[in-house]
């Protein structure tokens, strides 16, 4: 299966590449290769203008992906496409690109900067029956997959780094990751979201509809240590994401692959509504 990539502005499109390409990758995902790429960034956004040059030398010199300039040229090549650009707040603008073509879409996060974009991305995706899926890497973690719907969970305390970008509204950068672990592992149906400042961090409380309750810690400073602490009547379970010896990426790609082959996701647009809901909730706290 061939793959297109628009973007080349954020690590992901290096390590969706070469997980995908590289087969001499230990963690190497079979089934699909990364092989035409619209190489684009955002110039008002630092953290895309600058890291461009570097991942277009690895993902077009390095992995030979060919370059293409517009959707017309990409979508003729593809069988699927992954909207990979750091910035969400073009993502819907191509994704109305790429809808008429009915081809398997992954938007990477966040999928869009807020819920009004969120409802034209499921309007459009029923209206042209193209399938979309948008994830976090964090979901399919080793750890989060091994007791996703194992124990009815009652509590649950999440943490890791939430830096944010002026373009990027709040959570919708980094603190997507801790809210898509949180929903993943308690489900939808939140009903109350606070916010408390903390001097190096924020505590997000999301209280369910059920009652149940969690807190995120998300620290102001970069760092890669996500984690949980998980609570249910019978049973405790603490989670390192960063001991894992599987990438956590490699999960993700793993499933964008089967739902590159099916489309059918492993997450409902649904859910990543939810998502996007809670994560505006939030914001307005900060």
């Amino acid at each position: 299966m061939k793959i297109g990539l628009i973007g080349l502005d954020t690590s992901h499109s290096e390590i969706f590449t070469r997980l995908l390409n590289n087969q001499d990758d230990p963690h190497h995902v079979q089934g699909a290769t990364i092989t035409h790429v619209i190489p684009t960034f955002s110039e008002d956004l630092a953290i895309s203008s600058s890291r461009f040059t570097d991942f277009y030398q690895i993902v077009i010199k390095k992995y030979g992906v060919a370059e293409v300039d517009t959707v017309e040229e990409l979508m003729s090549e593809v069988d699927a496409v992954i909207i990979g650009t750091v910035d969400g707040r073009n993502h819907l603008e191509w994704f109305k690109e790429i809808v008429p073509y009915v081809k398997p879409v992954f938007i990477d996060k966040p999928v869009v900067m807020s819920s009004k974009e969120m409802a034209e991305v499921i309007r459009l995706s029923k209206n042209h029956g193209t399938p979309v899926m948008s994830s976090s890497a964090l979901r399919f973690s080793e750890s989060v997959m091994a007791v996703k719907g194992s124990v009815d969970w009652s509590s649950g305390y999440f943490y890791g780094p939430t830096p944010m970008q002026e373009q990027l509204t709040g959570y919708f950068w980094y603190g997507i990751h801790l809210v898509e672990m949180a929903v993943t592992l308690f489900g939808t149906g939140v009903e109350k979201v606070g916010v408390e400042q903390k001097a190096d961090c924020h505590h997000v409380h999301l209280t369910y509809k059920d009652g149940r309750h969690l807190i995120i810690r998300g620290e102001t400073e970069w760092h890669n240590r996500f984690g949980a602490v998980l609570h249910s009547a019978d049973d405790v379970q603490t989670l390192k994401l960063w001991e894992e010896e599987k990438p956590f990426y490699a999960g993700l790609v793993e499933h964008m692959v089967e739902f590159f082959e099916t489309g059918v996701g492993a997450v409902s647009l649904e859910e990543t509504a939810e998502i996007v809901r809670i994560i505006e909730e939030i914001n307005k706290g900060l």
